[in-house]
């Protein structure tokens, strides 16, 4: 089921095209346009598909999200809203070992980025003082399957999500949602399908009234009407 909603402009972080295309392609609806990072690429893309843009992403390097960011609003002429998407399933298929070399590569793309580009979105979002809305989803349906250092970047991950849904103190132009697609809270068979809810959410939250901090903080279940949230989540 796809939402036939206004056009927004959809900034994707934490899972890269092509493996977060039909992620993407839910995002989309009929007529968005979403921009993210293309995985194992030094090269940017002018279009991997019709209206899903990529751009390469150091993503150990502060300096390198400020231009990944910059690339975005550049491309997009404005970001309407920002997904940060973390996908423990597929994580914990990548990141197998705790051999050091690989948890430095597992902070650089499951802890460092977030923290970049979560920075650089608010200096943004300051200076221009327009609606956005910013969504934190996590997919972890295996959980039984998680690594250990998925288990902690998973952790650290979640915190950044109620930490920055806080801003909506003191900014009367950012909403936030959280959200979790977890097995036992509900029946994704796609990543299209969870895709095409987070659109939904956005949509949502596009013309909403100002939020408190706790509503802003609170986790919901992906599929469910935001507000409805998980009565044993924060």
């Amino acid at each position: 089921m796809l939402y036939n909603l206004l056009m927004s402009k959809i900034l994707l972080i934490g899972k890269d095209i092509p493996e977060a295309y039909d992620f993407a392609k839910g995002l989309l609806g009929s007529e968005n346009a979403v921009f993210a990072a293309e995985s194992d690429s030094s090269t940017d893309s002018d279009s991997y598909s019709d209206k899903i843009y990529t751009s390469s992403w150091n993503k150990s390097s502060a300096i390198s999200a400020h231009s990944f960011l910059i690339k975005a609003e550049t491309k997009l002429d404005g970001i309407d809203a920002v997904v940060f998407y973390f996908d423990a399933d597929h994580l914990s298929k990548k990141f197998i070992d705790n051999r050091s070399d690989e948890i430095s590569t597992a902070i650089d793309t499951m802890i460092s980025p977030f923290l970049y580009i979560t920075d650089e979105i608010l200096r943004r979002a300051e200076q221009k003082r327009e609606k956005l809305v910013v969504g934190f989803v996590i997919k972890n349906q295996i959980e039984a399957a998680n690594t250990k250092i998925v288990d902690v970047s998973l952790a650290a991950f979640s915190r950044l999500a109620e930490k920055f849904a806080e801003n909506v103190i003191e900014r009367d132009y950012l909403r936030v949602f959280l959200a979790k697609s977890l097995v036992s809270s509900d029946s994704f068979g796609t990543e299209q399908q969870l895709g095409d809810w987070t659109l939904s959410a956005i949509q949502s939250l596009a013309d909403s009234k100002k939020q408190s901090a706790k509503q802003a903080a609170s986790w919901n279940k992906a599929g469910a009407k935001l507000g409805s949230g998980f009565p044993f989540f924060k």
